[in-house]
């Protein structure tokens, strides 16, 4: 009989676990919101922890040693994480979209001006030091894949291993800045929109962690070879999405709000369109 080449699943609890502990996790939080104690949602969180750890036990017991992951079956993995990766984008684009429809637009709620009349976050300091932290991790992240591909085991551990120290200097100095802010998420629009996108990067970076930790250790345990890597692949391709996506967030979050902005539309009016409205009626009345 012909050997199929793709994966048969067999079943397995953890899909139907997972679920039911998250849900269990919403809803204890949500509970935890209006004074119940917060032992429940440990609990449950916990719960769900474990079930997704022994789920990717089995995932990486068919691909390692029971060689389930068959080349159309991998084609069709990294189809399926490009997708997860898109949908995360969009995920990011709709915290954005709530930022620029302030931004670009301010309402009488934050008084016709962007950032409002506070204190805001510096672009410089931590947050600079933050980025250059992550756009350092690109090239040992590179240097760790190609490590990879070249056999070069030792290496790899190195250099992957540089990567996940510089990103938990990084989410160290994000706690930092968080816990020396001179505002909070319910100081106006501005504060809900500086800590709702910082943060969900913030979750990213440590999910990106996490993910980089997971290859890290199956390649200490000799998981990997030159050709058969796709939990690295997968998880340098994670972190440069989150790098990506810091790129975007210093880049307004920070910079645009901090560096001369804080003015309304009829300040915008008198600074640049008006001394150019003088100077085209004066030249036309002298020629």
């Amino acid at each position: 009989m012909k050997r199929c080449p793709f994966h048969r699943v067999d079943h397995s609890p953890w899909p139907f676990l997972t679920a039911w502990g998250l849900g269990l996790t919403a809803i204890s939080f949500v509970q935890f919101l209006h004074g119940e104690p917060l032992y429940w949602v440990l609990v449950s969180l916990g719960g769900s922890v474990l079930c997704i750890y022994w789920w990717f036990v089995d995932i990486v017991t068919e691909a390692t040693f029971m060689g389930k992951h068959t080349i159309r079956v991998q084609r069709g993995i990294r189809i399926g994480f490009c997708f997860f990766l898109l949908s995360e984008s969009m995920f990011f684009i709709s915290f954005f979209w709530a930022f620029f429809h302030s931004a670009l637009a301010p309402s009488m709620v934050c008084g016709f001006y962007w950032p409002p009349e506070m204190e805001t976050m510096k672009c410089t300091g931590i947050p600079l030091i933050n980025t250059g932290l992550l756009l350092g991790t690109i090239y040992p992240c590179n240097v760790a894949q190609s490590a990879v591909k070249a056999g070069f085991f030792y290496t790899f551990l190195l250099w992957l291993g540089i990567v996940m120290v510089m990103g938990a200097f990084f989410v160290g100095l994000q706690a930092w800045e968080y816990y020396t802010a001179k505002f909070t998420m319910a100081d106006g629009i501005y504060g809900s929109c500086f800590f709702a996108l910082t943060g969900l990067h913030g979750l990213h970076v440590i999910g990106g962690l996490v993910f980089l930790f997971v290859a890290w250790s199956r390649g200490l345990l000799g998981h990997f070879s030159s050709d058969r890597h796709l939990n690295l692949t997968f998880a340098v391709w994670y972190w440069h999405f989150v790098d990506g996506i810091w790129v975007v967030v210093y880049s307004f979050v920070y910079v645009w709000s901090n560096w001369g902005w804080q003015w309304s539309f009829s300040e915008l009016f008198v600074k640049f369109v008006s001394p150019v409205v003088y100077y085209l009626d004066h030249y036309y009345e002298n020629y």
